[in-house]
């Protein structure tokens, strides 16, 4: 498995793009990122990535929630619930990749949700 791959510069993950964009998408349509972070006016971006500082940096699967609202306190259960909601769409997705494109992502991947920079 490829830790640093750039999925916007290799034609092969084409579709894992769209398929992250189309979760981000029913984030906003579902109400959960709204549920979330209290305020239409926050987005957010899925991304696979490296997390952590140098050698200690793990491959991830990145979910980074912006808000305007700094102060917001979000339940447990509702940061569970968007979490899990991102996972169990990324695995249905994944479903229709090729082998390859899986094998290049690993599956071993955590999953880190950050608010405004802040680790959840």
């Amino acid at each position: 498995m490829a830790n640093n791959i750039n999925l916007h510069d290799d034609a092969r993950f084409a579709g894992v793009l769209v398929d992250l964009e189309n979760i981000e998408n029913k984030l906003l349509e579902t109400g959960k990122l709204v549920a979330l972070t209290g305020t239409v006016a926050s987005s957010v971006d899925i991304e696979f990535g490296m997390y952590g500082e140098g050698k200690d940096a793990e491959a991830s699967i990145l979910i980074k929630v912006t808000s305007p609202d700094d102060d917001f306190i979000a339940e447990e259960e509702v940061l569970e619930d968007f979490e899990d909601f991102i996972i169990e769409e990324l695995e249905e997705a994944s479903r229709e990749w090729s082998q390859e494109v899986k094998d290049a992502l690993g599956d071993d991947r955590m999953v880190v949700l950050l608010i405004n920079g802040e680790e959840y």
